[in-house]
Protein backbone atom coordinates (compact mmCIF):
# COMPACT_ATOMS: atom_id res chain seq x y z
CA UNK A 1 0.00 0.00 0.00
CA UNK A 2 1.42 3.03 -0.83
CA UNK A 3 2.08 5.90 1.54
CA UNK A 4 2.16 9.43 0.46
CA UNK A 5 4.53 11.76 1.45
CA UNK A 6 3.70 15.33 2.26
CA UNK A 7 6.95 17.56 3.12
CA UNK A 8 4.95 20.39 3.66
CA UNK A 9 5.07 19.94 7.83
CA UNK A 10 9.20 19.73 7.39
CA UNK A 11 9.22 23.78 6.15
CA UNK A 12 6.75 24.81 8.73
CA UNK A 13 8.95 24.10 12.03
CA UNK A 14 9.13 28.18 12.45
CA UNK A 15 5.85 28.94 11.54
CA UNK A 16 2.74 28.87 12.83
CA UNK A 17 0.96 28.50 9.91
CA UNK A 18 1.69 28.95 6.12
CA UNK A 19 -0.63 32.06 5.66
CA UNK A 20 0.69 35.78 5.77
CA UNK A 21 -2.12 36.86 7.72
CA UNK A 22 -2.09 33.77 10.52
CA UNK A 23 -2.08 34.99 14.25
CA UNK A 24 0.56 34.22 16.34
CA UNK A 25 -0.98 32.23 18.71
CA UNK A 26 -3.87 30.44 17.73
CA UNK A 27 -6.66 31.00 19.71
CA UNK A 28 -9.47 27.85 18.41
CA UNK A 29 -12.63 26.44 19.65
CA UNK A 30 -14.16 23.17 18.36
CA UNK A 31 -18.07 23.73 17.32
CA UNK A 32 -19.34 19.91 17.65
CA UNK A 33 -22.16 19.14 15.90
CA UNK A 34 -22.40 15.46 16.11
CA UNK A 35 -25.96 15.16 17.93
CA UNK A 36 -26.04 18.66 18.21
CA UNK A 37 -23.69 19.40 20.77
CA UNK A 38 -22.91 23.01 20.51
CA UNK A 39 -25.26 23.35 17.21
CA UNK A 40 -27.48 22.71 15.48
CA UNK A 41 -31.11 22.02 17.08
CA UNK A 42 -33.21 19.76 14.42
CA UNK A 43 -36.24 20.95 16.25
CA UNK A 44 -35.49 24.72 15.06
CA UNK A 45 -36.72 26.24 11.56
CA UNK A 46 -33.49 26.27 8.99
CA UNK A 47 -33.69 30.85 9.64
CA UNK A 48 -33.25 30.08 13.60
CA UNK A 49 -30.51 27.31 13.11
CA UNK A 50 -28.63 30.02 10.72
CA UNK A 51 -28.96 32.57 13.50
CA UNK A 52 -27.96 30.69 16.41
CA UNK A 53 -24.98 29.93 14.05
CA UNK A 54 -23.78 33.24 13.55
CA UNK A 55 -24.46 33.84 16.93
CA UNK A 56 -22.03 31.34 17.88
CA UNK A 57 -19.37 32.32 15.61
CA UNK A 58 -19.54 36.22 16.51
CA UNK A 59 -19.60 34.44 19.86
CA UNK A 60 -15.87 33.24 19.87
CA UNK A 61 -14.77 35.99 17.84
CA UNK A 62 -15.81 38.12 20.82
CA UNK A 63 -14.35 36.03 23.66
CA UNK A 64 -11.17 36.33 21.79
CA UNK A 65 -10.69 33.30 19.49
CA UNK A 66 -8.92 33.84 16.17
CA UNK A 67 -9.68 29.84 14.77
CA UNK A 68 -12.43 27.80 14.32
CA UNK A 69 -13.04 24.26 14.11
CA UNK A 70 -16.26 23.62 12.68
CA UNK A 71 -17.30 19.72 12.24
CA UNK A 72 -18.76 19.28 9.28
CA UNK A 73 -18.82 15.51 8.98
CA UNK A 74 -19.64 13.14 12.05
CA UNK A 75 -20.92 10.09 10.87
CA UNK A 76 -19.89 9.80 7.28
CA UNK A 77 -22.89 12.38 7.00
CA UNK A 78 -22.48 16.00 6.11
CA UNK A 79 -23.33 19.80 7.08
CA UNK A 80 -22.83 21.11 3.36
CA UNK A 81 -24.61 19.81 -0.05
CA UNK A 82 -21.89 16.63 -1.05
CA UNK A 83 -21.99 14.30 -3.74
CA UNK A 84 -20.18 11.86 -1.65
CA UNK A 85 -22.28 12.02 1.55
CA UNK A 86 -26.14 12.44 3.07
CA UNK A 87 -27.69 16.00 3.99
CA UNK A 88 -26.51 15.28 7.83
CA UNK A 89 -30.12 13.95 9.90
CA UNK A 90 -28.88 16.69 12.97
CA UNK A 91 -30.09 19.68 10.91
CA UNK A 92 -33.64 18.27 10.19
CA UNK A 93 -33.98 14.96 11.67
CA UNK A 94 -34.02 12.63 8.86
CA UNK A 95 -30.57 12.08 7.04
CA UNK A 96 -30.65 12.61 3.76
CA UNK A 97 -33.16 15.71 4.01
CA UNK A 98 -32.06 18.71 2.82
CA UNK A 99 -32.13 21.88 5.32
CA UNK A 100 -32.47 24.57 2.81
CA UNK A 101 -29.15 26.49 3.16
CA UNK A 102 -25.44 25.49 3.31
CA UNK A 103 -24.38 25.49 6.68
CA UNK A 104 -20.47 25.05 5.40
CA UNK A 105 -20.75 27.87 3.51
CA UNK A 106 -22.42 30.33 6.04
CA UNK A 107 -19.42 29.09 8.67
CA UNK A 108 -16.98 29.91 6.21
CA UNK A 109 -18.62 33.52 5.36
CA UNK A 110 -19.02 34.58 8.71
CA UNK A 111 -15.86 33.40 9.99
CA UNK A 112 -13.89 35.19 7.76
CA UNK A 113 -15.97 37.99 8.18
CA UNK A 114 -15.16 38.17 11.99
CA UNK A 115 -11.41 37.69 10.35
CA UNK A 116 -10.82 34.29 12.34
CA UNK A 117 -9.51 31.27 9.75
CA UNK A 118 -11.89 28.53 10.09
CA UNK A 119 -10.60 24.93 9.48
CA UNK A 120 -13.17 22.01 8.24
CA UNK A 121 -13.15 19.27 11.07
CA UNK A 122 -14.25 15.57 9.88
CA UNK A 123 -14.54 12.01 12.19
CA UNK A 124 -12.30 10.02 9.41
CA UNK A 125 -13.57 6.39 10.09
CA UNK A 126 -16.59 6.74 12.09
CA UNK A 127 -19.78 5.40 10.48
CA UNK A 128 -22.62 5.62 13.02
CA UNK A 129 -22.34 5.72 16.86
CA UNK A 130 -24.94 2.31 16.82
CA UNK A 131 -25.39 -0.09 14.32
CA UNK A 132 -29.52 0.13 14.39
CA UNK A 133 -30.09 4.38 12.90
CA UNK A 134 -32.06 3.91 9.92
CA UNK A 135 -29.96 5.47 6.99
CA UNK A 136 -30.48 7.55 3.92
CA UNK A 137 -29.49 5.40 0.48
CA UNK A 138 -26.26 7.57 -0.12
CA UNK A 139 -24.61 6.59 3.54
CA UNK A 140 -21.59 4.28 2.97
CA UNK A 141 -23.17 2.16 5.38
CA UNK A 142 -26.02 1.06 2.28
CA UNK A 143 -24.09 1.97 -0.19
CA UNK A 144 -21.40 0.10 0.51
CA UNK A 145 -21.61 -2.15 3.22
CA UNK A 146 -18.39 -3.89 2.33
CA UNK A 147 -16.44 -1.01 3.48
CA UNK A 148 -18.01 -0.87 7.16
CA UNK A 149 -16.89 -2.60 10.13
CA UNK A 150 -19.15 -3.63 13.19
CA UNK A 151 -17.02 -3.17 16.31
CA UNK A 152 -19.20 -3.38 19.62
CA UNK A 153 -22.49 -2.20 17.80
CA UNK A 154 -20.72 0.55 16.66
CA UNK A 155 -19.92 1.19 12.65
CA UNK A 156 -16.55 2.07 11.18
CA UNK A 157 -15.12 2.57 7.80
CA UNK A 158 -12.19 0.17 7.54
CA UNK A 159 -9.14 1.74 6.51
CA UNK A 160 -7.16 -1.11 4.80
CA UNK A 161 -9.25 -0.94 2.18
CA UNK A 162 -7.83 1.18 -0.77
CA UNK A 163 -11.50 2.28 -1.78
CA UNK A 164 -12.40 3.32 2.11
CA UNK A 165 -8.99 5.90 2.09
CA UNK A 166 -10.03 6.52 -1.59
CA UNK A 167 -13.65 7.96 -0.82
CA UNK A 168 -12.07 9.69 2.23
CA UNK A 169 -9.55 11.65 -0.92
CA UNK A 170 -12.52 12.54 -2.45
CA UNK A 171 -14.21 13.87 0.65
CA UNK A 172 -11.30 16.08 1.98
CA UNK A 173 -10.98 17.39 -1.88
CA UNK A 174 -14.77 18.33 -2.01
CA UNK A 175 -14.71 20.29 1.08
CA UNK A 176 -11.04 21.82 0.36
CA UNK A 177 -11.82 22.31 -3.20
CA UNK A 178 -15.66 23.74 -3.00
CA UNK A 179 -15.07 26.06 0.20
CA UNK A 180 -12.53 28.84 1.26
CA UNK A 181 -11.35 26.79 4.01
CA UNK A 182 -7.69 27.58 5.83
CA UNK A 183 -7.27 24.02 6.75
CA UNK A 184 -8.56 20.10 7.00
CA UNK A 185 -8.86 18.74 10.87
CA UNK A 186 -9.06 15.55 11.57
CA UNK A 187 -9.38 14.23 15.73
CA UNK A 188 -8.90 10.38 16.74
CA UNK A 189 -11.31 8.31 15.02
CA UNK A 190 -8.90 5.64 14.02
CA UNK A 191 -9.24 2.14 14.76
CA UNK A 192 -11.41 1.83 17.67
CA UNK A 193 -10.22 1.57 21.23
CA UNK A 194 -10.38 -1.93 22.30
CA UNK A 195 -10.29 -3.62 18.99
CA UNK A 196 -6.33 -3.96 19.47
CA UNK A 197 -6.95 -6.22 23.29
CA UNK A 198 -9.51 -8.54 21.87
CA UNK A 199 -9.48 -8.31 18.22
CA UNK A 200 -13.38 -9.32 18.32
CA UNK A 201 -15.92 -8.54 15.25
CA UNK A 202 -13.64 -7.39 12.90
CA UNK A 203 -13.01 -8.69 9.58
CA UNK A 204 -9.45 -9.17 8.76
CA UNK A 205 -10.13 -10.00 5.10
CA UNK A 206 -8.00 -6.38 4.00
CA UNK A 207 -4.91 -7.98 5.80
CA UNK A 208 -4.94 -11.03 4.21
CA UNK A 209 -5.00 -9.39 0.65
CA UNK A 210 -2.68 -6.39 1.82
CA UNK A 211 -0.85 -7.19 4.64
CA UNK A 212 2.13 -8.83 2.46
CA UNK A 213 4.24 -10.15 5.40
CA UNK A 214 4.04 -7.68 8.52
CA UNK A 215 2.28 -8.54 10.95
CA UNK A 216 -1.01 -7.38 12.05
CA UNK A 217 -0.35 -4.54 14.45
CA UNK A 218 2.44 -3.37 11.90
CA UNK A 219 -0.05 -3.34 9.28
CA UNK A 220 -2.96 -1.31 11.11
CA UNK A 221 -0.36 1.38 12.04
CA UNK A 222 0.46 1.30 8.11
CA UNK A 223 -2.86 2.03 7.02
CA UNK A 224 -3.63 4.67 9.87
CA UNK A 225 -0.37 6.16 8.74
CA UNK A 226 -1.57 5.77 5.02
CA UNK A 227 -5.08 7.17 5.47
CA UNK A 228 -3.42 10.79 7.29
CA UNK A 229 -0.92 11.10 4.77
CA UNK A 230 -3.08 10.75 1.83
CA UNK A 231 -5.46 13.94 3.17
CA UNK A 232 -2.55 15.61 3.70
CA UNK A 233 -1.59 15.28 0.33
CA UNK A 234 -5.31 16.01 -0.74
CA UNK A 235 -5.43 18.84 1.43
CA UNK A 236 -2.40 20.54 -0.26
CA UNK A 237 -2.92 19.27 -3.95
CA UNK A 238 -6.51 20.90 -3.80
CA UNK A 239 -5.77 24.48 -1.87
CA UNK A 240 -1.78 24.77 -1.63
CA UNK A 241 -2.79 27.33 1.27
CA UNK A 242 -4.75 25.47 3.25
CA UNK A 243 -3.17 23.24 6.04
CA UNK A 244 -3.76 19.61 7.56
CA UNK A 245 -3.83 19.11 11.31
CA UNK A 246 -5.23 15.85 13.79
CA UNK A 247 -5.73 16.05 16.78
CA UNK A 248 -5.05 13.00 18.55
CA UNK A 249 -5.82 11.82 22.10
CA UNK A 250 -3.21 13.61 24.44
CA UNK A 251 -1.16 10.60 25.82
CA UNK A 252 0.63 8.74 23.42
CA UNK A 253 -0.14 5.30 24.71
CA UNK A 254 -3.78 6.00 24.25
CA UNK A 255 -3.29 7.35 20.54
CA UNK A 256 -0.85 4.16 19.94
CA UNK A 257 -3.90 1.56 21.34
CA UNK A 258 -5.47 3.33 18.46
CA UNK A 259 -3.23 2.22 15.71
CA UNK A 260 -2.29 6.00 15.29
CA UNK A 261 1.31 7.27 16.16
CA UNK A 262 1.88 10.93 16.00
CA UNK A 263 5.67 10.30 15.57
CA UNK A 264 5.40 9.20 12.47
CA UNK A 265 3.39 11.29 10.80
CA UNK A 266 5.72 13.91 11.86
CA UNK A 267 8.66 11.58 10.74
CA UNK A 268 6.83 11.42 7.15
CA UNK A 269 5.81 15.14 7.12
CA UNK A 270 2.55 14.31 6.59
CA UNK A 271 0.72 17.04 9.07
CA UNK A 272 1.27 20.60 9.43
CA UNK A 273 0.10 20.74 12.77
CA UNK A 274 -0.75 18.42 15.80
CA UNK A 275 -3.47 19.29 18.25
CA UNK A 276 -3.41 16.91 20.98
CA UNK A 277 -6.22 16.71 23.56
CA UNK A 278 -4.21 17.38 27.16
CA UNK A 279 -7.74 16.80 29.06
CA UNK A 280 -6.41 16.15 32.41
CA UNK A 281 -5.55 18.37 35.50
CA UNK A 282 -2.29 19.28 36.77
CA UNK A 283 -0.78 18.23 39.63
CA UNK A 284 -2.69 14.67 39.31
CA UNK A 285 0.71 12.42 40.77
CA UNK A 286 0.42 10.44 37.65
CA UNK A 287 1.37 9.98 34.17
CA UNK A 288 -2.08 12.00 32.63
CA UNK A 289 -1.06 14.69 34.54
CA UNK A 290 -1.34 17.89 32.45
CA UNK A 291 2.43 19.41 32.77
CA UNK A 292 3.66 15.50 32.06
CA UNK A 293 1.55 15.19 29.06
CA UNK A 294 2.01 17.88 27.69
CA UNK A 295 5.86 18.20 28.32
CA UNK A 296 5.97 14.85 26.27
CA UNK A 297 4.59 16.92 23.13
CA UNK A 298 8.49 18.11 22.47
CA UNK A 299 10.07 14.79 21.48
CA UNK A 300 6.72 13.73 19.67
CA UNK A 301 5.77 16.68 17.67
CA UNK A 302 9.63 17.21 16.99
CA UNK A 303 8.93 20.63 15.63
CA UNK A 304 5.61 20.71 13.95
CA UNK A 305 3.40 23.34 15.98
CA UNK A 306 1.14 21.75 18.71
CA UNK A 307 -2.03 23.23 19.70
CA UNK A 308 -3.37 22.29 22.33
CA UNK A 309 -6.18 21.04 23.29
CA UNK A 310 -7.96 22.34 27.00
CA UNK A 311 -11.18 20.72 28.86
CA UNK A 312 -13.91 23.60 29.11
CA UNK A 313 -15.83 20.57 29.73
CA UNK A 314 -14.95 19.61 32.44
CA UNK A 315 -15.40 22.59 34.37
CA UNK A 316 -18.57 24.07 32.56
CA UNK A 317 -20.49 20.71 32.88
CA UNK A 318 -19.26 20.19 36.07
CA UNK A 319 -17.62 16.71 34.53
CA UNK A 320 -14.51 16.22 37.30
CA UNK A 321 -13.77 13.85 40.18
CA UNK A 322 -10.83 12.38 41.64
CA UNK A 323 -7.69 13.19 40.31
CA UNK A 324 -9.11 15.96 37.89
CA UNK A 325 -10.96 17.77 41.01
CA UNK A 326 -8.66 21.11 40.09
CA UNK A 327 -11.46 21.74 37.46
CA UNK A 328 -13.79 22.60 39.86
CA UNK A 329 -11.98 25.67 39.92
CA UNK A 330 -11.68 28.12 36.24
CA UNK A 331 -8.20 28.87 37.44
CA UNK A 332 -7.22 25.96 36.28
CA UNK A 333 -7.35 27.03 32.67
CA UNK A 334 -5.03 30.02 33.46
CA UNK A 335 -2.51 27.41 35.14
CA UNK A 336 -2.57 25.57 32.07
CA UNK A 337 -2.15 27.97 29.75
CA UNK A 338 0.89 29.71 31.60
CA UNK A 339 3.00 25.88 30.88
CA UNK A 340 1.41 26.01 27.53
CA UNK A 341 2.65 29.83 26.82
CA UNK A 342 6.19 28.68 28.10
CA UNK A 343 6.46 25.65 25.89
CA UNK A 344 8.37 26.70 22.79
CA UNK A 345 7.09 24.15 20.49
CA UNK A 346 3.68 25.45 21.41
CA UNK A 347 1.66 27.82 19.23
CA UNK A 348 -1.41 27.94 20.59
CA UNK A 349 -4.90 25.85 22.44
CA UNK A 350 -7.98 24.78 21.14
CA UNK A 351 -11.43 25.10 23.37
CA UNK A 352 -13.42 21.57 23.72
CA UNK A 353 -16.19 23.56 23.09
CA UNK A 354 -17.51 26.25 21.72
CA UNK A 355 -20.85 26.34 24.19
CA UNK A 356 -18.83 25.73 26.86
CA UNK A 357 -16.56 28.75 27.00
CA UNK A 358 -19.13 30.95 25.57
CA UNK A 359 -21.38 30.40 28.80
CA UNK A 360 -20.79 34.08 30.78
CA UNK A 361 -18.33 33.00 33.83
CA UNK A 362 -16.65 30.90 31.18
CA UNK A 363 -16.08 34.55 28.99
CA UNK A 364 -15.83 36.58 31.25
CA UNK A 365 -12.69 34.42 32.73
CA UNK A 366 -11.00 34.53 29.12
CA UNK A 367 -11.49 37.95 28.63
CA UNK A 368 -10.43 39.03 32.09
CA UNK A 369 -7.43 36.39 32.49
CA UNK A 370 -6.79 35.16 29.59
CA UNK A 371 -6.91 36.86 26.75
CA UNK A 372 -5.68 40.60 28.02
CA UNK A 373 -4.03 41.52 25.05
Amino acid sequence: MCIFVCTRALAQQDTVMQHDNSPEEIRGAWLATVAGLDWPDCDEAAIIQQFHLIEQIRGLREVGCNTLFFQVVSNMDALYPSKLLPWSAVLTGTEGRSPGYDPLALAVKVAHECGMQIHAWINPLRVCRDDVTPHDSMHVSISHPDWVQNYRHKLYLDPGNPEVVDFLRQIACEIVGRYDVDGLHIDDYFYPDGLRKDGKGWNNDMYRLYGNGRSLDDWRYATINNVVATLCKATHETNPDAVFGVSPSGRLVNTCHLYADPRMWVAEGSVDYLAPQIYWAIGRGDAAAFETVLDSWAFIAKGVPVYVGLAAYKYAQGITKGLDAPYLSISEFGRELELCRSAWYVKGHIWFRTKDILQSDFKAYILSELYED
